[in-house]
């Protein structure tokens, strides 16, 4: 008949293993404490060679052109992709470097955009974003120097010139009527002077008529000088390319922190010199 083999009792085999270990660990505490000490130091180290990361931004409203029926006309202007290639590009980290004196290295691969929603519904919908341009670099005023260098170049390539086109006429006709309607300012004074001097009723007749045609000719020009003054304020603040608040200034963003690396440090040297530990103990106990 075969032998039955008693039940291994797995419980037991689990507490004299710890039990082995604990005493491995009271054996060697000196590993453990070197482990933990060694850990410590290395994690400091590495907090005073990790330096500080600063992070500037600039929020930028994009152009957005209209014909002269008041549709919106979508073109590169006014796209998120077009403003991330041309913030990105080497040509515009070269200009930005060349007036901040930040290095075009320094600059490559640390400028990013991100594209905001303004909300949501039909608006938003059309295309209402902002774009947000990040600059990430080790110091602070070169981190805003560059980030507002770079909003102004995208302000500098993406206003078209069909806007300003638009704006130059605006100016021409707003500056024009202007001139008409002091013109007409003083016609309407001398008329109204002629017309309390002359007694003749047909020579007053028509100095009041054509005082008349003078003030609704005032009126129309004046309802023209509106439109096109309020064309113009549209064409300034959506057409034109726009930075949203004042200069950026950096914030420090990402940094070694030398606490939590020494707790981080001494925590994993504990950990590999309580190992060590009691590896060396199980091969002393062989020998």
């Amino acid at each position: 008949m075969t032998a039955v083999r008693p039940a291994t009792d797995l419980d037991a085999e689990r507490e004299v293993d710890l039990s082995r270990w604990w005493t491995a660990l009271v054996a060697r505490w000196w590993i453990v404490a070197a482990g933990l000490v060694v850990g410590a130091v290395i994690g400091g180290i590495i907090s005073l060679s990790g330096g500080s990361v600063w992070q500037a931004s600039v929020l930028l409203s994009p152009a957005q052109a209209f014909s002269p029926s008041g549709a919106p006309v979508l073109n590169y202007n006014s796209s998120p992709r077009g403003i991330n290639d041309l913030v990105t590009s080497e040509a515009t980290l070269t200009t930005v470097a060349a007036k901040t004196g930040v290095g075009v290295g320094e600059l490559r691969g640390n400028v990013t955009t991100q594209s905001i929603q303004t909300g949501a519904g039909t608006v938003a919908a059309r295309g209402a974003v902002l774009i947000k341009i990040v600059v990430q670099l080790p110091r602070e005023t070169a981190a805003a120097d560059a980030a507002n260098a770079l909003g102004q170049a995208v302000i500098t390539e993406t206003t078209s010139p069909y806007v300003k086109q638009s704006v130059g006429v605006l100016d021409t006709s707003i500056a024009g009527n202007k001139r008409q309607l002091n013109s007409l300012a003083r016609l309407l004074t001398q008329l109204n002077v002629s017309i309390a001097k002359t007694s003749d009723f047909a020579t007053k007749l028509i100095l009041v008529s054509t005082a008349n045609n003078v003030a609704l000719r005032q009126s129309t020009i004046s309802n023209d000088l509106a439109l096109e003054q309020q064309q113009l304020a549209l064409a300034k603040s959506i057409e034109y390319p726009q930075i949203i608040g004042p200069p950026t200034r950096a914030v420090k963003t990402t940094a070694v922190s030398r606490r939590n690396a020494v707790l981080v440090g001494g925590l994993i040297g504990l950990i590999l010199g309580a190992i060590v530990a009691i590896f060396a103990e199980a091969r002393a106990s062989r020998v």
